[in-house]
């Protein structure tokens, strides 16, 4: 029996306000891309160095904006069936999204810096902590609806373990940290991954 204290929200309305913070966050991530400080014409050949010399901005680029992506895809799955939005779901997602919206800043941070160790280990510990907190939003919706059919599998929670040692990978060899979270990314965007986000609420 429900509680007369316990508060039940509008899922809808908790579905709305996070697609806008996932459109913004994701928006916000192109702002990070800056050419170098000039003066003055540049002749075309230069103009194509300093385009390609961003190479690595274009790369942190696409890997957050694919794991915004994921995880608004992942989102979208875990509340498809979706009955009952508690106080606990309530903050566990606004948990995630302040993630969300903070992960263009360590992007602009690697935009700045560069490939750099300390850059990357900031960069992974911020994509650790969104998995972590996509997880406990997870474990909250399962909680609120009692004899769901969870179909994750460990791989479900492979970013858990592997987010942490890209950061560490990225600490030695920068660049391979890097690559190794956007692979993290397009794993998670499989179909079958995206299906086992989905309960089967009775």
């Amino acid at each position: 029996m429900r509680s007369r204290t316990e508060l039940i929200l509008n899922k809808g309305r908790l579905e709305s306000f996070s697609d806008g913070v996932f459109a913004i966050a994701a928006t916000l991530l192109v702002l990070e891309l800056r050419l170098p400080s000039f003066q003055g014409p540049i002749a075309a050949s230069q103009q194509v160095k300093d385009l390609v010399s961003i190479w690595p901005q274009y790369l942190v680029y696409f890997v957050s904006f694919a794991t915004i992506g994921i995880m608004w895809l992942n989102h979208h799955a875990l509340f498809k069936n979706v009955r009952r939005v508690t106080h606990a779901i309530a903050l566990a997602n606004l948990s995630l999204l302040s993630l969300i919206s903070f992960l263009p800043f360590p992007t602009e941070v690697l935009g700045r810096y560069g490939l750099t160790s300390i850059a990357i280990l900031y960069y992974g510990l911020t994509m650790t902590l969104i998995s972590v907190a996509y997880n406990v939003l997870y474990q909250q919706v399962v909680a609120a609806h009692p004899g769901s059919k969870n179909r994750r599998t460990l791989w479900g929670i492979v970013g858990l373990t592997l987010y942490p040692l890209a950061s560490l990978l990225g600490y030695f060899a920068p660049a391979a940290g890097l690559v190794g979270m956007g692979l993290l990314a397009i794993f998670y965007m499989q179909a079958r991954n995206l299906r086992a986000a989905v309960l089967e609420v009775e």
